[in-house]
């Protein structure tokens, strides 16, 4: 029985690796979106995406941890019995954690250039307002004329 849950948690743990590469790619793809001034659309959409791939990964913990928790006291009463597949899981869930870092540094990237592109944005506006302004003003002067 316990064999049973083990794979069952191996393969959750196969699932949220797959999960993860998913969010990886999406947010390297942000990344190109944000570097060739795509829409904001474009990249809302992208966000979406990756944040349905996040509860998904979250619900998934959820269930991994209560789990585990249910055979934490039996895992360590035969650790011998179940030597491989502890280290295969270890094994997983090091790769979880290394996909997470890497996807936690390419996001902080991206909130980076995110924030200069809406800086450019922003100081672009206070142009065009600016401009409006001064052909409005002239509009009025020119009328009093």
């Amino acid at each position: 029985m316990l064999k049973k849950y083990l794979q069952i948690l191996d393969e959750s743990l196969d699932k949220k690796i797959d999960i993860l590469t998913e969010i990886e790619k999406l947010s390297r793809k942000q990344a190109e979106m944000i570097a060739d001034n795509a829409p904001f659309e474009e990249i809302d959409a992208n966000m979406d995406s990756k944040a349905e791939l996040i509860d998904q990964i979250n619900r998934m913990d959820d269930g991994f941890s209560a789990m585990y928790d249910n055979l934490k006291v039996e895992l360590n009463k035969n650790k011998d019995e179940y030597k491989e597949e502890i280290k295969g899981l270890q094994a997983k869930i090091t790769t979880v954690m290394e996909r997470s870092t890497s996807i936690e540094a390419c996001e902080a990237r991206n909130k980076t250039a995110m924030e200069k592109r809406f800086s450019i944005e922003h100081k672009n506006n206070n142009e065009r307002i600016s401009k409006a302004s001064a052909a409005m003003d002239y509009y009025n002067v020119a009328n009093k004329l």
